[in-house]
């Protein structure tokens, strides 16, 4: 019996043991499982803004301790050019830093030539100064990417050899070439450190907005808009501008990204053309919903549910290359099974009364095109998803496209005019007063106004950038007073300016922070002293602070007053632009729906106005554009289909394109019934069969479908019963 108790103790006392160690174990499991994902998330989320802001320290460190061992005139100047070059990824480093040298030798070069012909005379000296300013200021305006930073460089760089040098003009060649060299050893530390110390490679970012527009597209045209769709045709319309800036950086990078460059380039204009005609389609279907269509808008519905039904699987987007391929299938077998579906659908409207069927037919031929499209983009998106270390693309020849390029020159001279003032104002300061710290406040003035000239709200950017300034200033009047006095080597020097480096590095990497971080940095290194105790000149720290003030004061104010996009009448004058494309379209014969699209979204990218989606601003701007190419391409696509016409058939195209842009050259309402009255009889001829002697029934379907929708888009536009300023900014807010 006591045996026996013993055995059961002893065997309970076994399973609890055992029971605890299970435990134990599934804790231990649960705890490193918690460990690893928290280990994951920080690698991915906390870990490379640690690598970055150890890489932007050791960068400084590099250009710091080459501009001291080589006895440079101002290491500041390398500091200040490793502060405005670093960059996350290498690929965008090694571009600014390509742009800045291309800058730089520019404006040093001008500024050489302009100190020969005005070095007795600052008058004539500052007028020049002025107008390269400006010329400056509006090719970083008009051109794009890092180009744009390129003129940026070429402007100020005037300032900081140019007008030093009038002081003492014969040492003018000296001047440049001490600052070429600070700012060459700036570039060569930031450019070494960001490709050798843990490399971030931009191709990683345009793979991942690649999939992410795809997936995007996906769930919209596989589950709808119920939302609206200004949101989503904005986001793809800054992912198409993002990609292509992506594009232009990464060519100093990787070979993966120099072979599929092009391909990139097409997929942006595929995308673009397949996400423009899923616009256009469901705005067609919304707008035969509001008009109590329902029977022909639910017909386009269905003959478009396989097509979204195959995009999706399980309700999610295809990830792999596989389900790729799998895709592109199902997207050929729409179209070889459309006409089918098409014919049944047409049967089955035929059964209702008061049924117009050219609806349907019209929605058809956008369907159509929708699948021809995607087919097209899939194509292209398999090439970069499927095989991305593909040494050699698809021997098949890509069409040039590129992003055309729409100029406004109106707020190009405006912007021109406002730096080249803000030179002559603060020049004309210096010459007055003989300011000490002139040049400082005309160097900080200049870069102000040409590197915030494209900003979409250059007030608050300066608010923002002046703020950065500010905490600057203090934080050179604590280096300099408190802590440079202290620091009799390298080390004690590095030291002293890490605070402000790593302040600045963790600014710049936010993007709601980074003007204020670019503030920052700018104002410390320009302020900063190596050589001398500024605790024992207060003079001149106190005049370069009021310098540095005066100069964003003198900017604002220049900014406040030639604020273009601000303007009621600036957005007035982009809906006339608009509707001047249409015009174009109508009258140049040559002019593609790829380049009549990119100008269209290069006007709104431009204008500054598309960059907060819920404002109303930003819908009434994507109503206009969703507007504008859908009568544009339509236009385009009418007059493609006269090339195979008779001259009859010819001259009443003609004569439809020429009332259409009337109508969008002076709109109003007597135009409108013009323009709608003709395309009525239009209409009635080729749906009347008067057509056969000179049409094909197949030619005579594709001008109906085309009349037919450029009528329902002018006829839904607003009559022309507002005052004027009203009517033209919701024009195309159909």
């Amino acid at each position: 019996m006591r045996n026996t108790l013993l055995r059961q103790s002893t065997n309970l006392l076994v399973r609890r043991l055992t029971d605890s160690m299970a435990k134990v174990r599934q804790g231990a499991y649960l705890v490193g499982s918690c460990m690893q994902q928290a280990g994951v998330d920080w690698y991915r989320q906390d870990f490379p803004l640690i690598g970055y802001l150890f890489k932007y320290l050791l960068a400084a460190f590099l250009a710091l301790w080459l501009a001291l061992k080589m006895e440079m005139d101002q290491p500041a100047t390398a500091l200040l050019t490793v502060v405005i070059v670093m960059h996350f990824r290498s690929g965008m480093v090694i571009t600014k830093s390509y742009y800045r040298l291309i800058g730089t030798v520019i404006g040093i070069l001008f500024s050489m030539l302009l100190v020969a012909w005005f070095a007795q005379d600052r008058f004539p000296f500052f007028i020049a100064a002025a107008l390269w300013i400006g010329l400056c200021t509006a090719g970083s305006l008009v051109t794009r990417n890092f180009q744009s930073y390129g003129f940026v460089l070429a402007g100020y760089t005037l300032c900081i050899v140019g007008l030093p040098a009038t002081l003492t003009p014969w040492h003018t060649f000296q001047i440049a070439s001490t600052r070429l060299s600070e700012i060459g050893v700036g570039l060569l530390s930031a450019t070494l450190v960001s490709e050798l110390i843990l490399p971030q490679r931009l191709w990683e970012n345009i793979q991942a907005v690649v999939r992410s527009k795809f997936r995007d597209f996906s769930v919209l045209l596989g589950t709808g808009a119920p939302a609206g769709l200004n949101q989503p045709f904005l986001k793809f319309m800054q992912d198409i501008y993002q990609l292509e800036s992506f594009r232009a950086s990464v060519q100093f990078e990787t070979d993966d990204a120099r072979v599929h460059s092009t391909t990139i380039n097409q997929l942006n204009v595929r995308f673009m053309a397949v996400s423009t005609t899923y616009v256009v389609f469901q705005r067609l279907v919304r707008r035969l919903q509001s008009g109590g269509r329902y029977p022909e808008a639910n017909a386009l519905l269905a003959l478009m549910q396989p097509l979204a039904e195959a995009i999706l699987i399980d309700g999610h987007p295809v990830n792999d290359a596989q389900a790729l391929v799998g895709l592109q299938q199902a997207v050929t077998g729409f179209r070889q099974d459309f006409d089918a579906l098409f014919t049944q659908q047409l049967q089955a409207l035929a059964a209702l009364p008061d049924i117009n069927l050219l609806e349907v037919e019209t929605g058809a031929e956008l369907l159509q095109r929708l699948a021809t499209e995607l087919a097209a983009y899939l194509e292209t998106y398999v090439l970069l998803v499927a095989y991305p270390r593909a040494r050699q693309v698809d021997a098949r020849e890509f069409t040039t496209d590129t992003l055309h390029s729409h100029i406004d020159w109106l707020p190009v001279s405006i912007a021109a005019t406002r730096g080249a003032f803000t030179l002559l104002i603060l020049a004309a300061i210096w010459m007055t007063i003989d300011w000490p710290s002139g040049i400082l406040a005309m160097t900080l003035g200049v870069i102000t106004s040409t590197l915030f000239a494209a900003s979409p709200s250059p007030t608050a950017t300066i608010r923002q950038f002046a703020l950065g300034v500010i905490l600057g200033i203090v934080l050179v009047y604590v280096s300099n007073v408190f802590w440079l006095t202290a620091a009799h080597d390298y080390v004690m020097l590095c030291i002293v300016i890490a605070p402000a480096i790593l302040l600045t590095a963790w600014l710049s990497a936010r993007p709601a922070t980074a003007v204020v971080g670019a503030g920052l940095g700018i104002a410390y290194f320009l302020m900063v002293g190596f050589n001398q105790a500024l605790g024992d000149q207060p003079v001149k720290y106190f005049n370069d602070s009021i310098a540095l003030m005066i100069a964003l004061v003198v900017s604002g104010m220049m900014f406040s007053l030639t604020d273009y996009a601000a303007s009621p009448w600036a957005k007035i004058r982009l809906f006339m632009q608009l509707r001047q494309l249409v015009v174009d379209a109508c009258r140049n014969a040559s002019m593609t729906s790829t380049e009549f699209e990119l100008r269209a979204r290069d006007l709104i990218q431009r204008s500054g106005n598309v960059h907060r989606p819920e404002s109303a601003d930003s819908v009434r701007l994507v109503e206009a554009l969703c507007a504008t190419l859908e009568i544009g391409h339509a236009v385009i696509a009418l007059r493609d289909v006269a090339g195979g016409l008779s001259a009859q058939s010819q001259r009443l195209l003609q004569h439809t394109l020429m009332l259409v842009a009337h109508q969008y050259k002076q709109p109003g309402q007597k135009n409108q019934q013009q323009a709608l009255q003709w395309l009525d009889h239009f209409l009635a001829w080729l749906q009347g069969g008067e057509y056969a002697q000179v049409l094909t029934p197949m030619l005579a379907q594709r001008l109906t479908t085309q009349l037919h929708f450029i009528r329902l888009v002018i006829a839904a536009e607003m009559p022309a019963k507002q005052p004027p300023a009203f009517r033209m900014e919701v024009a195309h807010a159909a």
